[in-house]
């Protein structure tokens, strides 16, 4: 019986030492097919949609040919414009206030006789021709962008393609100082290895060029969508992603809607609204002992006094956000009307946020990194286009659906991704927190100088970064 019994024993250890192992593999399998169909699972729904006027077509396919586009002016237009400079209503400016009031009304003056005596819009339109524009319908409006092919393409090197992204108050014109560095790296001392790119820059819907939505609800995810198409149309599988302000936020939900044809993604701008306990406890401990809770020096520097920085400061900014987020077209209608308004509004913007400390002179900054030439330019966009109210919108329909924008932070990235942490950026977001949704960080700069709009304001810097991060991804 004994030896009965050790048998038995025997028996029962011989499986276990195959049951066991099986066991282990077979959880072990499930729990790592899980994680990579999780990666997989985890993505926004592309959908469908339909911003034309009226009802969506039920017969025929859109069409989706590529037409190229010039921008032209008119007598008639420039003449209407200088009618309405000549008739600006000056406000007297409030003694020592500097930028603090919003633009300097004195310092207006000044912008409104170089605009209406100097600035040749004529000449202007030259400049933005200079690059190839396109529009194509997608549905049901178009979608204006310029394409920009490097020149020449040295032996070997494979040539990228790389879609920026604009936000607000800015246009597809913020890129024409950085599209060359990208195309000809070599003509102006970029020589970061074989890294030459092709750049695709569309105008958002209800921005510049391209036509205003005339439904409800087109959010980032509708636009994420559209410059999906757009890449697709051009005949992209796969293809390098860049933007900062709303471009920031559309450029991650193509990453999260479909993944498989980002090859990189690029930002220079972070939005991340999850809290969580562990989050409480790194702001407040951050500015003693930053190494303890997982930042750098560099990130307290950028984040302390918090509540000046990431309370007080945010709202002093973000007057226009509460407008735009809620009743857009009421304020819009008046900037539509009103060159000197229109420039006043977008003009601050690109003050404050190139250099919060800008608000303590009476020209704003403004001339310390643009020139009025190219400041004007931005806003004639707006102006000849009539896009401020659309542009504005834009806000309420994406504030509507998620008014902290945390929606999405709930679908983690998972393509390779940089980030560029410009140092007077309106608001810094470590790398420790932007993991919580950016899963692949593998390059996260902090950048020496410049703000909100990298693009404009450090071409060289962020095309830099941008080559740097794609030689990472490409030996990946």
């Amino acid at each position: 019986q004994a030896i009965l019994c050790l048998c038995r024993s025997f028996e029962y250890s011989q499986k276990n030492a195959v049951l066991v192992p099986a066991a282990a593999l077979g959880v072990g399998g499930m729990l790592l097919y899980w994680l990579r169909s999780g990666h997989k699972i985890k993505t926004i729904d592309m959908g469908d949609g339909w911003w034309g006027s009226g009802e969506r077509p039920l017969k025929g396919k859109e069409d989706a040919s590529i037409r190229p586009f010039k921008i032209e002016t008119s007598d008639k237009e420039i003449e209407d414009l200088h009618q309405r400079l000549d008739r600006f209503r000056f406000t007297p400016h409030v003694e020592g206030a500097a930028f603090h009031y919003g633009f300097n009304s004195t310092y207006l003056r000044k912008v409104v006789a170089y605009w209406r005596n100097q600035f040749d819009w004529r000449k202007q339109v030259e400049v933005l021709n200079k690059y190839p524009h396109f529009h194509t319908t997608i549905e049901g409006i178009d979608i204006h962008f310029i394409h920009v092919k490097p020149s020449y393409v040295p032996h070997g090197r494979a040539v990228r393609p790389l879609l920026l992204v604009h936000g607000w108050p800015g246009s597809f014109y913020e890129f024409y100082k950085i599209i060359p560095l990208l195309t000809e790296p070599a003509k102006h001392g970029l020589n970061e290895g074989d890294v030459v790119f092709e750049v695709i820059c569309p105008s958002i819907p209800g921005y510049g060029f391209s036509e205003a939505p005339h439904q409800k609800e087109f959010d980032s995810i509708a636009t994420a969508r559209i410059f999906h198409k757009l890449m697709n149309r051009l005949g992209f599988k796969e293809y390098y992603i860049q933007g900062g302000d709303w471009g920031s936020r559309i450029t991650t939900n193509m990453a999260q809607m479909l993944p498989q044809s980002v090859k990189g993604l690029h930002l220079n701008l972070v939005f991340t609204a999850r809290q969580s306990l562990g989050r409480l406890i790194c702001t407040m401990l951050g500015a003693y002992v930053p190494w303890l809770v997982g930042l750098t020096r560099e990130d307290a520097r950028r984040l302390y006094p918090f509540m000046q920085k990431n309370v007080y400061d945010i709202l002093q900014e973000s007057g226009y956000l509460h407008i735009q987020a809620t009743k857009p077209d009421t304020a819009g209608c008046g900037l539509n009307d009103s060159p000197v308004g229109l420039a006043a509004y977008i003009l601050e913007k690109f003050s404050t946020w190139t250099d919060k400390s800008f608000r303590h002179q009476d020209d704003g900054g403004l001339e310390s990194k643009y020139s009025l030439d190219e400041l004007l330019t931005n806003v004639m966009i707006y102006w000849v286009t009539s896009s401020i109210v659309p542009s504005m919108r834009y806000y309420k329909e994406n504030f509507a659906k998620d008014p902290d924008l945390s929606a999405h932070d709930r679908v983690s990235v998972y393509v390779p991704t940089g980030i560029a942490a410009f140092p007077q950026e309106i608001v810094h977001v470590p790398r420790l927190w932007a993991k919580d949704v950016y899963k692949n960080i593998i390059s996260y700069t902090y950048m020496p100088r410049g703000g909100h709009f990298a693009a404009f304001e450090e071409p060289k810097l962020l095309a830099q970064d941008i080559m740097q991060f794609v030689q990472k991804v490409e030996q990946l």
